[in-house]
């Protein structure tokens, strides 16, 4: 089962949404939107739908920026080696790229570092400050990073190295003790926005440092970073993607990317830098050194520019290679065990550090448990953990903090190394305390929708408005839709490899396509006749010059009037004889089904053969039941069951058929004398 919520369900106000829609120009749908992505007026729908760089906020509003400012001026005057220290992800490489190139134009003589993930491991280490340390550096800035690493930048100052850390990551009640900690996320940041990313900070950096005479490059940096590290597309984040992707193939390296990954879109937009762009620069991380990413960045030399964008695309291709061997192994022996848990955790002495967060992602999705992976070495496990919407992965590590020898991270993510000799004691402690401090509940999946709507509704222009509301990630969902009763027909599998899922949703006498991407099991689970409740999302599908409106599947449960009305009767036993026509026709009429009733002789024994058929095997739970059957198939096993045809188990909660049992009239069942009476009424 999944659960499907309305995205803030309280009623938006008519008054706002007629002022929204007269001022902008939009439909009632899409100002409805607006407020529920945080427009409380019309001049806030403005500002949402028109991103422009106005809305940068002061840089200097940051805590201790002036400070950062002063001494990097200062250390470009008098020559003093700086030393740009980064993280290898997407988000770092930008960060790092952008300010390098900066302070060399300022005239600074700037290098930049970046740590292996399989040997130095994330942040300031004591291996990699002293090797900072011997190239003559007399100025680190940290990049995406720092925020923690209090002994490291203690033992930089005993080094004679300044520090100014410029990081988005969790700060704890006290900072460390260097230049500046430029950072929003610090308990006493009063800054604004809250949720920059680390090439965020790097630009408000810039910003400062160039009275605002920052670049489109590094607007596209700051985009790019800003998407790839999935932080909250809203207010001043909302502006940098928004502004920036207007210059993304404007970037040498950007434009050498998505030629060598054959990337063919009709406008550079966020889900080009999802899956074309921020993976091929993780991948260079992940697979061999960030410094690849960085040079492709910083690199003049277009043969060069070239041959690295296609060195990380090969190195993406062989994380996903990776990441389909681990993901395998990491099924196998879960299903090994063969046991429902509500927790995974599994290590493995050939997974790669790099690729076992995007399988524990992976994995999490899937099951719909918290997910850890680790990768031994030396005796040390480095794992890489993803949580669900209900348990907060860091506050319920925290609790196991004395096994560790670091962990951070937040709700949804978080990074813990352990030593190998206390990890089957920490993996036994974790699990118990997940399986006994949440409920079932808390495991189900759930799905937001803007709001309940027809197919009639979603109009060529209208999707096309909807898509004004974009860029799309964290904090502004892509809008997605309830609709009801709905039905699947030619359902089929498409795509190379048959991976890719399709259907005609047929809702009244509306129809549109629905596509689902890598979902090909769908074809299995999911019955042409039965009616289903939909989540979908709109999207605009452009082919060979033509356009229509396309949904694309986020979940579907069986439709609610129907699994609650047939629910309800089987586990109430309302299908004995004592109960009376009155108490029948409550439930009946209460769920809206009298009407959509056909109980003549023929839908009757087409009825009888299909749920036979379905039952053949073995009993069917009601869940399985009403997915597979229509609400007047499931109305005649009503009747059926009355008349001792099938047979309900309360215990299991499921339904089979009683061979052998007598023949006896339809008039036998209430539900039967009941409908039929209705009927003819």
């Amino acid at each position: 089962m999944v659960r499907m919520n309305a995205r803030l369900p309280e009623a938006c106000d008519p008054a706002l949404v007629k002022r929204i829609l007269e001022a902008e120009g939009v439909s009632a749908l899409t100002a409805r939107a607006l407020i529920r992505r945080g427009a409380a007026s019309a001049e806030d729908a403005k500002r949402f739908l028109h991103p422009s760089e106005t809305q940068l906020l002061d840089p200097y509003l940051l805590p201790n920026m002036e400070q950062a400012a002063e001494r990097i001026r200062a250390a470009i005057r008098e020559g003093e080696p700086i030393c740009v220290f980064g993280d290898y992800d997407a988000d770092g490489i930008c960060s790092c790229t952008m300010l390098l190139k900066r302070l060399r134009q300022m005239g600074g003589r700037a290098e930049c570092y970046i740590p292996l993930r399989r040997s130095e491991g994330y942040g300031l280490t004591e291996k990699t400050v002293r090797k900072v340390a011997a190239t003559g550096a007399r100025l680190i800035v940290t990049v995406d990073n720092g925020i923690s690493a209090f002994d490291e930048i203690a033992l930089c100052g005993a080094l004679g190295m300044d520090v100014i850390v410029t990081d988005h990551h969790s700060a704890g009640k006290a900072v460390p003790e260097c230049v500046a900690v430029v950072s929003a996320s610090r308990r006493d940041s009063t800054y604004p926005n809250p949720n920059l990313c680390g090439a965020g900070v790097a630009l408000k950096l810039i910003q400062a440092l160039t009275d605002d005479a920052y670049s489109d490059e590094e607007l596209a940096l700051a985009a790019v970073a800003t998407i790839a590290d999935v932080v909250p597309l809203t207010g001043e984040n909302r502006a940098i993607a928004a502004c920036g992707l207007r210059y993304v193939e404007t970037v040498p390296g950007f434009s050498a990317l998505l030629d060598a990954a054959g990337w063919k879109a009709r406008k550079t937009d966020e889900q080009t830098i999802s899956y074309a762009v921020a993976p091929r620069l993780n991948a260079s991380g992940r697979m061999s050194t960030a410094m690849l990413g960085v040079e492709l960045l910083t690199t003049a030399d277009a043969d060069r520019r070239a041959a690295v964008a296609e060195r990380l695309n090969e190195d993406n291709q062989k994380r996903k290679d990776e990441e389909s061997a681990i993901l395998e192994e990491a099924q196998r022996r879960i299903e090994a065990e063969g046991e429902s848990r509500r927790a995974v955790l599994l290590s493995d002495e050939s997974w790669n550090p790099g690729v076992i967060g995007i399988v524990a992602s992976r994995l999490c999705e899937s099951l719909h448990v918290p997910v850890i992976l680790f990768s031994e070495r030396d005796g040390i496990l480095t794992g890489s953990g993803r949580s669900i919407e209900r348990i907060d992965l860091f506050d319920a590590l925290s609790r196991f903090s004395g096994y560790f020898m670091r962990f951070g991270g937040h709700a949804r993510a978080a990074g813990v190394t352990i030593s190998a000799e206390k990890f089957e004691t920490f993996r036994r402690e974790f699990t118990d305390y997940i399986e006994g401090s949440f409920s079932q509940e808390d495991f189900l999946p759930s799905y937001e929708y803007e709001e309940t709507i027809p197919f009639s509704a979603l109009t060529l222009d209208q999707a096309k408005e909807l898509g004004r509301l974009g860029p799309f990630g964290e904090g502004n969902p892509e809008p997605a839709f309830r609709f009801e009763n709905v039905r699947f027909a030619s359902l089929r599998t498409i795509g190379r490899d048959d991976k890719h899922f399709c259907a005609s949703a047929v809702q009244g006498d509306s129809v549109l396509r629905v596509v689902a991407f890598g979902r090909s099991d769908l074809v299995g689970t999911l019955k042409e006749a039965a009616d289903w409740d939909l989540a979908a999302l709109s999207t605009v599908n452009r082919y060979r010059g033509c356009e229509t409106v396309e949904l694309q599947w986020v979940c579907a449960v069986p439709s609610e009037e129907k699994f609650h009305f047939f629910d309800a009767f089987f586990r109430g036993n309302l299908y004995n004889e004592q109960c009376s026509d009155d108490l029948l026709a409550e439930w009946f009429f209460s769920f809206g089904l009298a009407q959509r009733a056909r109980f003549d002789d023929a839908a009757m024994r087409r009825a009888y053969r299909s749920l036979t058929k379905a039952t053949e095997d073995g009993p069917k739970t009601l869940g399985q039941l009403t997915q597979m059957h229509t609400a007047e198939e499931l109305l005649a096993l009503c009747v059926f069951t009355q008349l001792s045809f099938f047979r309900y188990d309360a215990g299991r909660s499921s339904v089979e058929r009683c061979a052998g049992c007598a023949a006896r009239p339809l008039t036998d069942s209430a539900l039967y004398r009941l409908a039929t009476r209705k009927r003819e009424a």
